[in-house]
């Protein structure tokens, strides 16, 4: 189904659907559907995110899918709700692991979404400035539906997502700043040449791939859980996820209470925790962000106040946490649970501690924690493997016992 139109989150002004960044008054766009008599029934019998493809941009011969989406919900039963931690004791606590995606992380959702509909609306080369892991689903995703790539990739971006995106064909290049300097090049870029950024808010179509997220929560657990925790960088999953929340109410899919959201960033880059705890509508820049996860590492975004809408429409909170409790955390899930979490996935785990010991979250909630992404080494800073060349060295190593014959 194609959108009717495109909508400014801002002024509300209506926009025809074509190749489109913003709308003239520089807020991201929406897309609005004209759905007319849609039931749960018309979703198809898929495993991955285009089981929802009557609620999304694209023609079914235009879908090439590569697995996004359909990622697995555990409930954890070591940490929260099982009691490893006493103090931390939920009703249920789970993850949604991201991590599962094609590219390893959820921003596989958005690009899969996002390239083959401005491919479909005239668009051959995609830029996008990323800090992170952007680069390398705008890459694959380029490379499935035959367009080409180009990543501005932040001087601080992990080395490995550059060669990462690399591989799928994309050209890459890395400024001497960070992710806002990538992101005025390719702003530029797109206002002066015929290349079309693909950047987070600037296009409408990655929050369309983003609110499957919320849209498999809802089905997987048999309803809303009370909160959802999610990391935020940019903002468009906390954004993908309120648009799908208004479009189940718009639906008749979803009249209950909505779950909270709680939006977790660094102590080192907090500037939508800053204006929520200041009652702000829009969030100020965050000089010298500095924190070891990537994701998380944006001083600015489009999405402020959208998202500062979403967690008060929600009557969530945010809080900030630091690298040192994400390291713990990713350790923890995955020593623990066996689930493999990037910093960024890990913070979420952090954030529930914050929203716990300050009552935000109570022992009678059932929680969704978002794990954004695998685990790419970062949450063990140097790893001392002893060199052994007998069983009786690791015997000892480990105090094991002999075995009584």
């Amino acid at each position: 189904m194609r959108p009717a139109f495109l909508e400014c989150s801002a002024c509300s002004k209506h926009h025809p659907i074509r190749l489109l960044n913003t709308c003239d008054c520089g807020s991201p766009l929406f897309a609005r559907y004209d759905w007319k008599d849609i039931r749960t029934d018309d979703l198809l019998s898929r495993k991955d995110l285009w089981r929802y493809a009557p609620l999304l941009p694209l023609e079914p011969e235009e879908i090439r899918s590569r697995g996004e989406g359909g990622t697995p919900i555990h409930r954890l039963e070591r940490i929260g709700s099982g009691g490893r931690v006493a103090r931390l004791k939920v009703d249920a606590l789970y993850v949604k692991d991201e991590g599962l995606n094609p590219t390893g992380t959820f921003k596989a959702r958005g690009m899969a979404v996002a390239v083959p509909m401005a491919c479909a609306l005239g668009a051959t080369t995609l830029a996008v400035p990323t800090a992170g892991n952007a680069g390398a689903a705008l890459a694959a995703y380029a490379a499935t539906y035959g367009a080409s790539a180009v990543v501005i990739m932040a001087s601080d971006g992990p080395p490995h997502q550059a060669l990462d995106a690399s591989a799928y064909g994309a050209q890459v290049f890395r400024v001497d700043e960070g992710i806002a300097d990538a992101g005025r090049i390719v702003s530029e870029l797109s206002t002066t040449t015929e290349l079309f950024s693909v950047a987070t808010l600037r296009e409408p179509y990655r929050i369309e791939g983003k609110k499957t997220l919320l849209l498999e929560i809802w089905e997987a657990l048999g309803g809303m859980p009370d909160w959802i925790l999610f990391p935020t960088g940019g903002g468009t999953g906390i954004v993908g996820m309120w648009k799908a929340l208004h479009e189940l109410r718009e639906l008749g899919w979803y009249e209950g209470i909505w779950p909270r959201f709680g939006v977790v960033q660094a102590e080192g880059c907090a500037p939508l925790v800053r204006a929520w705890k200041e009652g702000r509508e829009k969030a100020e820049p965050w000089a010298m962000p500095r924190t070891e996860a990537a994701g998380l590492r944006v001083p600015a975004t489009l999405a402020d106040r959208i998202v500062l809408r979403a967690i008060r429409e929600t009557r969530g909170a945010a809080v900030a946490v630091s690298d040192a409790s994400m390291k713990v955390a990713a350790l923890n899930l995955a020593v623990l649970e066996g689930i493999s979490a990037c910093l960024e996935g890990a913070a979420t785990l952090a954030g529930l501690r914050r929203f716990f010991d300050e009552g935000f979250i109570t022992r009678e909630d059932r929680v969704v924690l978002v794990n954004t992404g695998a685990s790419d080494g970062r949450t063990v800073a140097e790893l001392n493997v002893p060199e052994v060349k007998t069983a009786e060295q690791v015997r000892e190593y480990l105090g094991l016992t002999s075995r009584a014959s």
